[in-house]
């Protein structure tokens, strides 16, 4: 009978331990599938906190999202938009080329920033108030082949840079600093 109990802890233990709590990264997968790349690195931004095993980062030509499970589902980002994540700081920040919704941080988080983007010759793509994510960040679609200046405003600092939206620029801009 002791010997029962123990055996029965035992197993108790053993499955309270297994992975079985990791949520079905095939329905995560399933739920990408019909979606547009837009939508799902929207979906993707989300999983950082919900899904953190799952990870995802966007290149200039798409956006990649590796399961634990070994699957790899990649998104072509549409031939006529660039998409960038920024995260505008004022004390600190971290080097980054390709943005990794499902790990980078960024230090301003759920703010509302006024955004400013224009071309070099003037043209405004952008003049919104926009909120960073839960993460910091703040993702735009910016037209290709561009030199575009990204001017943030938040409480009373400032800050600006100009971005290229090249085969060859960065998806995660972490340079801009607000004083």
């Amino acid at each position: 009978m002791k010997n029962s109990i123990i055996i029965i802890s035992l197993i108790t233990i053993l499955l309270g331990c297994s992975n079985s709590s990791d949520p079905d990264y095939n329905s995560y997968y399933e739920s990408l599938v019909n979606l547009s790349t837009k939508e799902s690195i929207d979906k993707a931004n989300k999983w950082k906190f919900t899904a953190p095993k799952i990870i995802t980062y966007v290149t200039t030509s798409e956006a990649i999202f590796e399961f634990p499970d070994g699957k790899v589902l990649k998104k072509a980002l549409p031939a006529d938009s660039f998409y960038v994540a920024i995260a505008p700081y004022k004390n600190g920040t971290h080097t980054c080329d390709t943005h990794y919704p499902s790990s980078c941080e960024g230090e301003i988080k759920e703010q509302t920033i006024k955004v400013v983007a224009y071309e070099v010759s003037g043209n405004i793509l952008i003049n919104n108030s926009i909120n960073t994510m839960r993460n910091g960040f703040f993702e735009l679609w910016l037209p290709r082949n561009k030199n575009v200046t990204i001017h943030i405003e938040y409480n009373s600092i400032q800050g600006e840079e100009t971005i290229s939206t090249n085969d060859d620029s960065r998806t995660c801009i972490t340079t801009i600093k607000l004083k």
